[in-house]
């Protein structure tokens, strides 16, 4: 059985916080430091879908990965930051389809991604994770980071 590819990514760099943290949006340093990284990977993914935060930053960046790989894009409660840990995390990777982008935030994705490493990984704003899903077996493939 070939493994279902699916993608972890971390929003790109984002304003500071604020009293509305839902709000935040990404810098335009961010921006363009994250469509250079995915023209950069293009090669490399394989992205069909996109399930990302509601949360503007994320939002943004899943638009910025869409616009390159064509993939469709899906908001979904469950990516919001504080709503779901690592595990939860993974167990939406074991559900994806192949070429399933998870556009979310830290600490939730950190903890996912160490989870399929076996170990701690830092996990910088625009980082993405490629996971190979073999069953319930979900390991790190690679990842990088602008």
């Amino acid at each position: 059985m070939i493994p279902t590819r699916v993608y972890l990514v971390r929003h790109a760099k984002a304003e500071p916080k604020r009293t509305d943290d839902s709000l935040r949006r990404l810098t335009p340093e961010g921006r363009a430091r994250f469509e250079a990284h995915v023209k950069a990977l293009a090669p490399r993914l394989r992205v069909a879908r996109i399930l990302t935060s509601p949360l503007a930053r994320a939002r943004e960046t899943a638009e910025v990965l869409a616009a390159r790989t064509g993939a469709t894009v899906e908001a979904t409660d469950e990516l919001a930051s504080g709503r779901s840990d690592g595990r939860a995390i993974l167990a939406l990777a074991q559900e994806a389809a192949d070429g399933t982008a998870l556009v979310g935030h830290n600490p939730e994705l950190a903890e996912a991604i160490a989870r399929a490493a076996g170990r701690d990984v830092e996990v910088k704003p625009g980082a993405i994770a490629a996971l190979d899903v073999d069953g319930r077996e979900v390991r790190l493939a690679w990842i990088e980071a602008p």
